[in-house]
């Protein structure tokens, strides 16, 4: 081959390597690893909403989370010192399956059936090396195929480092592989003081901090269930269905299969929009809901 006909060759596979999907618009890709779905940006920078037609999510073809496995990590040097913040999160994820919060995601269908409301949770993992930064989705995903014993197909495990935001979102979530197992993950920054992330939740005896990760693990949870691998559901913005509802709330909190009460976002739903029963998101589109 010529050096000319070389140069196009490397030049063509380069590009390619940084080709963005359609639901990578406006959210972010890196040739390193995989890409960062579902961002959940700070308050006041949202996708714009479609200008026209329905705002409907749209099925895109794959599959979605019919059960979900959940397990957390929390990865970094301070959490020897946690506070409220991991026994809370244990106590928001074992409330969270079978939660009329957890419902308002089951009518989304895929390739492999449809989301269901059963989602338990195996515990947590704490991890006090040194955590590495969101911004590179690999280490993210080697950090859960190195901690997670036994990864499973229909695993979501979460990440919370003790790193302070660097960005203009607060988590995401994304997918890979653990050796042969396709699992899915998220991502989330330290919220302590954070204001751009902070719901401002009014619940009694639960730190500002674990309020914050609490509403963001909302988002990620239901975007990953209906849309765990690129290919299941989301609308012409390519925004999922927690995207949809980001920083709106209904009541002042939602309460979850355990007595537990969360201010958290409320879920995209198309069924509550085309009937007019789900409440407005930032856009005034009626098509939110939390199952309070």
């Amino acid at each position: 081959m010529s050096l000319k006909k070389c140069i196009i060759a490397s030049l063509v596979l380069a590009v390619s390597a940084i080709s963005l999907t359609a639901q990578d618009f406006p959210t972010k890709k890196s040739p390193e690893g995989p890409p960062m779905l579902g961002i959940h940006w700070v308050r006041g920078m949202m996708a714009p909403a479609r200008s026209g037609g329905s705002p409907d999510m749209i099925f895109h073809g794959g599959t979605i989370m019919v059960t979900t496995s959940t397990q957390a990590i929390f990865w970094g040097t301070s959490w020897t010192n946690p506070g409220d913040k991991i026994s809370g999160m244990d106590t928001w994820y074992s409330g969270f399956g079978g939660s009329n919060y957890a419902k308002t995601s089951d009518e989304y269908t895929g390739t492999n059936g449809q989301v269901s409301a059963t989602v338990s949770y195996g515990g947590h993992f704490v991890d006090t090396t040194k955590a590495s930064s969101g911004n590179n989705t690999s280490s993210i995903l080697a950090e859960v195929c190195r901690v997670i014993p036994n990864p499973v197909s229909n695993g979501y495990y979460a990440v919370y480092t003790d790193l302070p935001r660097k960005g203009n979102y607060c988590a995401y979530h994304s997918y890979g592989s653990c050796g042969s197992t396709p699992v899915q993950f998220a991502f989330f920054w330290k919220l302590d003081g954070d204001a751009g992330c902070d719901p401002q939740s009014t619940v009694p005896n639960e730190s500002q901090g674990l309020a914050a990760i609490a509403n963001v693990s909302g988002h990620e949870l239901s975007e990953a269930r209906t849309d765990p691998r690129n290919g299941g559901w989301y609308d012409s913005n390519g925004q999922e269905n927690g995207d949809k509802c980001a920083w709106t709330f209904n009541v002042p909190f939602v309460t979850f299969n355990n007595g537990s009460e969360w201010k958290i976002q409320g879920e995209w739903s198309n069924h509550a929009y085309d009937t007019g029963t789900g409440y407005p998101n930032s856009s005034g589109q009626d098509g939110c809901l939390d199952g309070h």
